[in-house]
């Protein structure tokens, strides 16, 4: 099977399309478990509110919400189609109120999705790896390894790299079915394919 890295920036080619640089109001230093995998749950706000950014004037919400932070957002049917297919994994899905430019409500169809954890599915040999000591500083090139591959979700986070999000072939079909609009996605190479 193969799998895919999503763009959470979304198409920054297309300037209509809304594109956020904040986090949740109120959650302060937590925000940054939302990117990562850990629990964020504790510290979502029961009203979440985030707001459209005066350096980013599209109003255009898609099926994904790109944004700087690294934040997977989708719309109620994007979640629904992750919830089916991840079924009995650990993935928080956290809802918020979109506010635009004018401070009113744009949509509160929107999403964060969480998966909690990693998954470890690296080629390191086959990848192209900038390291410090022991530490992983920059991957330019990742390569999935089919050995590691065999029981993966259908949706999860790199091991060592948790701010990139994989789906599987899977996923992308099921997603394909329902039209979606922002969801850019580019398939990740394994090693021993050509």
């Amino acid at each position: 099977m193969n799998y895919f890295l999503i763009e959470t920036l979304g198409d920054t080619n297309d300037s209509s399309l809304c594109l956020l640089d904040s986090e949740p109001e109120g959650m302060g230093l937590e925000s940054y478990y939302l990117a990562i995998g850990k629990r964020a749950a504790p510290f979502f706000p029961a009203d979440a509110k985030l707001h459209m950014s005066e350096e980013y004037p599209g109003l255009d919400t898609g099926s994904l919400i790109g944004n700087v932070k690294r934040f997977l957002i989708v719309d109620g049917k994007t979640r629904e189609i992750f919830a089916r297919l991840c079924e009995g994994l650990e993935i928080e899905y956290l809802p918020f109120t979109l506010y635009n430019h004018k401070g009113r409500v744009h949509s509160r169809d929107y999403w964060f999705v969480n998966p909690i954890g990693t998954f470890d599915c690296l080629d390191f040999d086959a990848s192209q790896i900038e390291y410090l000591g022991q530490d992983i500083v920059r991957i330019h090139e990742r390569v999935l390894s089919p050995r590691k591959l065999k029981g993966a979700p259908d949706l999860f986070r790199i091991d060592r790299d948790p701010q990139r999000y994989v789906i599987s072939e899977r996923m992308v079909d099921a997603l394909e079915e329902s039209n979606p609009t922002n969801i850019l996605v580019t398939e990740i190479p394994q090693s021993g394919q050509t």
